[in-house]
C-alpha cells in the first residue's frame, strides 16, 4: 500500500507540474502601458505632442470644390460663355518645438487638383527668425476680395492662372520689435529640375517693411532680379474702417522682371464690409498702367491700360464651411504694339462659385 500511495502521489504531483507548465504556455504578456495623446497649447490651438517627443504637430488643410465661368473662353465663341469645375484637396502638416534658439519648425503644404497630379505647394525648415525651403514670397500677398491681382504676373490681366514665380527656393531672415517687423530674402529662381546654374544666375532678393498702428498696418516691399536688371516696389495699406476693412495697393516698376511683368504701375483698393456675423461684402477695384513690354528686363512700351473691378460675396454657411463667389469685369485696351502679350483688346466678365470645408 506505500508503494501503491507513493505512486499515486507521484504521478498527481508530475500532472499538477505539467498543468502548470502548460498554463504558463498560454498566458499573454501584460500589455505595454499606453501614452495618450496630450494636447499642446504652447503655439496656438489644434497642436498635439508627437507620442515619445517635445514636438507638437498641427494637421489642417481643406476639401474644395469651384467653378469657374467666364465670357469669351479659350476654344469657344466671343458671344458664349465657358465654365470649368474642379476639385481640390490640400493638406498642411505644422510641427513645432521649443528650442534654446527658438522655435524650430518643420512645415509641409501638399495640394493636390482634381485636373493635375498631387504636388508640393510648401515646405520649409525655420528656427527663430531665419526661414529656408520652398515657399510663397512676399509678392504672394494681396487685398481683401478676389478682384486685384498683385504677385506681378501678368498673365492675371486675362483671369488665367499665375506663372508661378511667387513660390520660391529661398532663404529669409525676419527681425521682430513690437509693432515693426522687416524681413529679407534670397530667392531663386532655378528649381533642381532646372539642373545645375552659374552662381550669379537665377537669383532675385526681396526686403519688406511691415508696422502696426492701432487699427491701421501697412507694408512696403522691394524686389530686385538680378538676371532682369529691373526691380519692382509694392505698397499696402489696411485700415478698420466702420462695420469693414479698407486696403489698397500700389506698384511701380523700372521694366519687366519675374517679380513683376504686369505693367508698368497699378494700383487697388477693396472694402470688406461685414454685413453680418456670417455674410461680408467686398467689392474691388484695379488700374494697369502700361501693360506692354518687350520680355524679361525690358522696358515698358506703348500706352495700352488696363482696369478691372468686380464684388466678392462670403458667406459662413456653418462653422469651417463658407460659400465664396466673385463677378469681376476686366477691360483692357486695344491696338497694343505687342498684341500677343496680353491680348488684342479684352473686355468680358468672368468669376467663380467656391464650397469649402476647412479643417
Amino acid at each position: 500500500m506505500n508503494i501503491k500511495s507513493l505512486l499515486i502521489g507521484s504521478a498527481a504531483a508530475l500532472a499538477a507540474v505539467s498543468g502548470a507548465q502548460a498554463a504558463d504556455a498560454i498566458v499573454a504578456a501584460e500589455p505595454e502601458p499606453l501614452e495618450y495623446v496630450r494636447v499642446c497649447d504652447a503655439f496656438g490651438t489644434g497642436y498635439f505632442y508627437i507620442p515619445g517627443t517635445e514636438t507638437c504637430l498641427q494637421i489642417s488643410g481643406y476639401v474644395r470644390f469651384q467653378v469657374d465661368f467666364a465670357e469669351d473662353s479659350a476654344g469657344i465663341n466671343s458671344d458664349d460663355w465657358g465654365y470649368r469645375a474642379r476639385t481640390r484637396g490640400y493638406l498642411s502638416l505644422d510641427a513645432k518645438s521649443d528650442t534654446e534658439l527658438g522655435t524650430l519648425t518643420g512645415h509641409i503644404d501638399l495640394q493636390a487638383d482634381s485636373h493635375q497630379d498631387t504636388f508640393l505647394d510648401g515646405a520649409w525648415i525655420q528656427l527663430g527668425g531665419f526661414k529656408a525651403g520652398y515657399f510663397y514670397t512676399e509678392w504672394d500677398k494681396g487685398i481683401n476680395g478676389e478682384t486685384d491681382w498683385l504677385d506681378g504676373d501678368g498673365i492675371g490681366l486675362l483671369g488665367g492662372a499665375a506663372g508661378g514665380h511667387t513660390l520660391l527656393n529661398a532663404v529669409s531672415y525676419k527681425y521682430e520689435g513690437g509693432a515693426f517687423a522687416a524681413t529679407v530674402a534670397l530667392e531663386s529662381f532655378n528649381n533642381a529640375r532646372d539642373g545645375f546654374a552659374e552662381f550669379e544666375d537665377g537669383l532675385g532678393i526681396s526686403g519688406v517693411v511691415t508696422g502696426s498702428f492701432g487699427a491701421v498696418s501697412a507694408d512696403l516691399l522691394g524686389s530686385y532680379d538680378f538676371d532682369a536688371e529691373q526691380g519692382a516696389i509694392r505698397g499696402l495699406i489696411s485700415a478698420d474702417v466702420g462695420p469693414g476693412t479698407l486696403q489698397a495697393a500700389a506698384v511701380w516698376s523700372s521694366g519687366a522682371s519675374r517679380y513683376w511683368d504686369a505693367s508698368e504701375w497699378s494700383v487697388a483698393a477693396s472694402y470688406k464690409a461685414n454685413i453680418s456675423e456670417k455674410l461680408a461684402i467686398t467689392p474691388g477695384f484695379q488700374y494697369w498702367g502700361t501693360i506692354d513690354h518687350a520680355g524679361l528686363g525690358g522696358d515698358y512700351i506703348g500706352d495700352r491700360d488696363a482696369w478691372r473691378a468686380g464684388v466678392t460675396l462670403d458667406y459662413t454657411i456653418v462653422t469651417d464651411l463658407a460659400l465664396k463667389t466673385t463677378v469681376n469685369y476686366t477691360d483692357i485696351d486695344e491696338n497694343g504694339p505687342l498684341r500677343s502679350v496680353k491680348g488684342d483688346g479684352s473686355d468680358r466678365w468672368s468669376g467663380f462659385v467656391r464650397l469649402q470645408r476647412s479643417f
